[in-house]
């Protein structure tokens, strides 16, 4: 064990610095803590030619530098290093129109920080800028959009959003079919991150219920519930029975569950079983 801890600490050492594929540039003359702000020694690593706004180096020449330092980098993640001109253009408009969205989706959404970043050197915004978003882009904390420039040509920028988001837990164990209401489920603030299906974020305006069986403390998705049926099985229902003009009510229960149109077999107090149309709140339509 005391070796096993002695060999982690060897290659932390050797390798404390881990090379990226791509960085930003202001000034075309790269020092050490450009690329780390937290190195202890800065040196000049790289002169990018004036006329340059995206300039590639092999990861392994920059690692060079670093080593002549006396400073080991980790190159294993990056062949090659992308050197990208930071754009002089303001992205608030871009910034404000996904904040936009995302309050849509989610209106408690509270959102510390957006930062976005294009892929490549972008000389100017276009007036009245659309930026285009992925359909699930509300899923990801992280993503890409696209805006359209001057010339009509698509450009990608990489957006990230830090913010911290309620979403629906489990309260408790729950079965499925159980209702979903607020004594089997809680709202706790989560780092708005990656999510497979929307969460949750208040009770639904329709009654709903549990699709299968949850353990406590599980975030809610929109996936793992659904509308509860207007009819519930072995429920007793009112039967309409319609004669030209005239409407005839008298009780039953149903035999199966059904939603609005649904046809369904109820029991009559006959023990007769018969189809019947859902077409209320238990209330069905004699067929």
């Amino acid at each position: 064990m005391y070796k096993m801890i002695l060999l982690i600490l060897s290659l932390f050492s050797l390798y404390g610095y881990e090379l990226g594929e791509n960085y930003l540039f202001e000034n075309n003359t790269l020092y050490s803590t450009d690329l780390f702000p937290d190195i202890s020694k800065k040196f000049e690593i790289l002169r990018i030619p004036e006329d340059k706004n995206l300039y590639r180096v092999d990861a392994l020449i920059i690692a060079k530098t670093f080593e002549l330092n006396g400073i080991a980098v980790d190159t294993s993640k990056a062949r090659f290093v992308n050197f990208v001109k930071k754009s002089p253009v303001d992205l608030t408009p871009i910034k404000n129109q996904l904040e936009s969205k995302l309050f849509e989706k989610y209106p408690d959404i509270n959102i510390d920080e957006i930062i976005i970043t294009p892929r490549g050197y972008l000389p100017s915004l276009p007036k009245n800028t659309k930026g285009y978003f992925d359909k699930r882009f509300y899923l990801n904390s992280e993503g890409t959009l696209y805006i359209i420039d001057a010339s009509g040509l698509r450009r990608y920028l990489d957006y990230n959003v830090h913010a911290t988001l309620a979403v629906l837990h489990t309260s408790q164990g729950v079965m499925r079919k159980e209702k979903l209401n607020g004594f089997n489920t809680v709202l706790k603030p989560i780092p708005f991150k990656t999510f497979k299906d929307a969460p949750l974020t208040q009770l639904p305006d329709k009654p709903s219920r549990y699709r299968s069986n949850l353990k406590a403390n599980q975030l809610l998705t929109l996936r793992q519930i659904e509308t509860m049926p207007l009819v519930l099985k072995n429920e007793k229902v009112v039967v309409e029975v319609k004669n030209d003009t005239v409407i005839v009510e008298f009780g039953a229960t149903a035999i199966q569950e059904g939603s609005l149109y649904d046809i369904i077999t109820i029991q009559k107090n006959d023990g007769k079983r018969v189809k019947a149309k859902v077409i209320g709140e238990n209330r069905v339509e004699l067929l």
